[in-house]
């Protein structure tokens, strides 16, 4: 069989190893140089197929590709790659759907207790030398509260949440099976006490919270968001913070990251902002890897995609 080429566009890994063996005999790795669209397209233009992280690339460059069959997409989202050029071009587009889900919503749950505990502010105010529990009040028990997951993540039912779903596109029977509840957007926002975003970024759910909606929760809810930055109206969110509105959110997602020094937020009262991090673990990083190297061989062999995104 004719070897063939694969370009990495750009990585986080510590090696390419998984994606090595896996291609062994099928195909050459070649990782970019940079991500500057003309360089890309440079090494790309020849390639049979692309392994994207984060590199966005510009429907130019894809419609320059001579011989790609597939870009497969390391994660979940593929915000990075023009779908709609992707379909003209007859260049299958894959995911990796339910890479890191144990991470995320490890994380997730860790977010929501630091928030609903106050950690974060007991832990600053004992490093300063001061201790005083009315510093960090008030905080109240979660038994009892509602949790709306905006969008229908794989929290399990936990803490003695009430667990509120809001996803049209998700029937009722999978959620009420995890003995929670279907709701419309509108109930959603005036019964959460936590607020949990699990959706793609999309023209629609772009600054889904903003400062209309924040304005529909409850005095005093917490948000939370391991999703995607650009779902969250930033300075929204710190004004309803500042104001006291906002009860308190965490954050592992940013519009623009890392944060410039016009964004950093680290004065925001009861904001919790952790470095994108709630994807990572050392097994979830090489199951990445290795998953999304296997969408490839099967495109190279004229086989079916495993998860096709189109």
């Amino acid at each position: 069989m004719t070897r063939r080429k694969v370009v990495v566009t750009d990585h986080v890994f510590p090696n390419l190893e998984p994606e090595r063996a896996i291609l062994d005999g099928l195909a050459d790795l070649v990782v970019a140089p940079s991500t500057d669209p003309q360089a890309l397209l440079e090494v790309c233009r020849d390639a049979d197929a692309l392994l994207n992280c984060y590199a966005r690339l510009p429907p130019t460059l894809v419609q320059q590709l001579e011989r790609c069959a597939i870009i497969a997409r390391y994660g979940i989202g593929v915000d990075t790659i023009p779908l709609p050029t992707t379909r003209d071009k007859g260049i299958r587009v894959t995911n990796v759907p339910d890479y890191c889900i144990e991470e995320v919503a490890d994380h997730t749950l860790a977010l929501m207790l630091a928030l609903a505990r106050g950690l974060v502010r007991g832990i600053d105010q004992t490093r300063a030398g001061v201790w005083n529990v009315a510093a960090v009040a008030p905080l109240h028990r979660l038994r009892g509260r509602t949790l709306v997951l905006l969008g229908f993540g794989r929290i399990a039912r936990a803490l003695g949440l009430d667990i509120l779903v809001c996803d049209p596109f998700v029937p009722q029977d999978p959620i009420a099976g995890l003995g929670a509840r279907r709701v419309e957007r509108d109930e959603a926002w005036e019964a959460a006490d936590i607020l949990s975003l699990h959706v793609p970024l999309e023209a629609e759910t772009h600054h889904v919270v903003n400062a209309e909606s924040l304005a529909r929760l409850k005095p005093g809810a917490l948000l939370v968001n391991t999703s995607r930055g650009g779902l969250v109206d930033l300075p929204a969110v710190c004004a309803a913070l500042a104001s006291g509105r906002l009860g308190g959110a965490a954050l592992d997602v940013l519009e623009t990251e890392p944060p410039t020094a016009e964004t950093w937020i680290g004065t925001v009262p009861n904001l919790i902002v952790t470095p994108h991090l709630a994807f990572y673990s050392e097994e979830s990083l090489v199951d990445l890897q290795r998953r999304t190297a296997e969408e490839v061989a099967p495109a190279l062999r004229g086989e079916p995609a495993l998860n096709p995104v189109h």
